[in-house]
């Protein structure tokens, strides 16, 4: 879930601000605009319920980089937040949705990462972060804590953790969008992609069976099957066109989604990002906050290490932590470029700063 206010009210300045049409001294007119936009209730973009995972993927930073001890989330942590969570409205939804098609050109039904973000991701609350989401014993209970909220929750997993039994729990407690991450189309190189204990045939079976229990007994869950693009040589997009093919005339959205974080894995330098990040700047500081799982609260979902973070649920608000002056100052950092020595967003991070833009 993001600020749609936001992302809507802004888009003149922004439009500005990529053009070029503003020098470094703007940066505190900038700075007064963009708090002015911003909500001061923040929109919680996901909570990671836990970091264990049982994978190996070569295109995530938990596999080699990620040095925090694994945990679960706390329930008290858990309740805390989601305690502290307004969903958007129906009628502001509509809206949005409107404005995106019109700006966009994005209709509900095109197959892309950003029809994905802007119908799903604005309306959920993700329930994942660093770790595999069904190994979190608890999720159902959390997606039913969510649910009697009137929170739309969506998480993504790895088929080969799934079970008909175990999806039909999830879908029974309420889950608003089910998510499968597929790399390839044969076991050899799922398992290349993911590690040892993924596979391609037993995952597509337990998604047909989704599909079909969903039909049977009318879950109102929307299946995402999707592929994440390390490559656009030509076997991949052969693949990719094929993967697509798989679930035609089939009820899901599948999608196949070009691969950010390449400063990570960078298999293919003709490789894409097709984002709509890709073409302007970082809002993440504007828009939404993370909490992850030991109650840390960061900027962004790619803070693997929590080193970003600029406070805890345990220790204050949401609210309080959204406006406080370590929140203040991590945004000038995005306007001025202003950061310390070795932080994150600056030196390891390939999406483009809002000081970029500025003369």
């Amino acid at each position: 879930m993001f600020d749609i206010d936001f992302f809507q009210n802004v888009t003149t300045l922004k439009k500005k601000i990529v053009a070029g049409d503003f020098f470094i001294s703007d940066a505190d007119e900038i700075e007064k605009e963009l708090d002015a936009l911003r909500t001061k209730k923040p929109k919680v973009f996901n909570i990671e319920t836990t970091n264990y995972c049982n994978m190996k993927c070569i295109m995530c930073p938990r596999t080699e980089l990620m040095t925090r001890k694994n945990i679960w989330i706390d329930d008290s942590i858990f309740q805390k937040v989601v305690e502290q969570i307004e969903p958007h409205s129906n009628q502001d939804l509509e809206k949005f949705w409107d404005f995106i098609e019109n700006e966009y050109g994005l209709s509900e039904n095109e197959p892309s990462e950003n029809t994905f973000y802007f119908r799903v991701v604005s309306r959920c609350v993700i329930l994942h972060g660093y770790g595999e989401p069904l190994l979190d014993k608890k999720i159902v209970e959390r997606i039913k804590v969510c649910a009697d909220r009137g929170i739309p929750t969506y998480f993504s997993c790895v088929p080969a953790n799934l079970t008909i039994e175990r999806a039909k729990e999830v879908m029974d407690a309420g889950l608003t969008v089910f998510k499968f991450s597929i790399d390839a189309l044969d076991d050899e190189w799922q398992k290349r992609i993911r590690g040892s204990q993924n596979n391609f045939d037993a995952s597509y079976r337990t998604i047909l069976d989704i599909i079909d229990l969903k039909k049977k007994q009318g879950y109102k869950t929307l299946l995402v099957p999707t592929m994440i693009a390390l490559s656009e040589d030509a076997t991949s997009r052969q693949m990719h066109s094929k993967f697509m093919e798989l679930w035609e005339n089939k009820d899901v959205f599948a999608y196949v989604k070009s691969q950010d974080n390449r400063w990570l894995l960078e298999e293919d330098e003709e490789m894409e990002n097709r984002s709509h990040y890709e073409p302007q700047y970082c809002e993440y500081p504007f828009t939404s906050i993370t909490v992850m799982a030991d109650g840390s609260v960061v900027p962004c979902t790619q803070d693997y290490d929590t080193e970003m973070a600029l406070g805890n649920v345990n220790e204050g608000k949401l609210e309080e932590i959204w406006n406080s002056e370590p929140y203040k100052n991590f945004r000038r950092m995005h306007i001025t470029g202003d950061f310390p020595k070795g932080h994150k967003c600056k030196e390891r991070c390939d999406q483009k700063k809002l000081y970029q833009y500025l003369k």
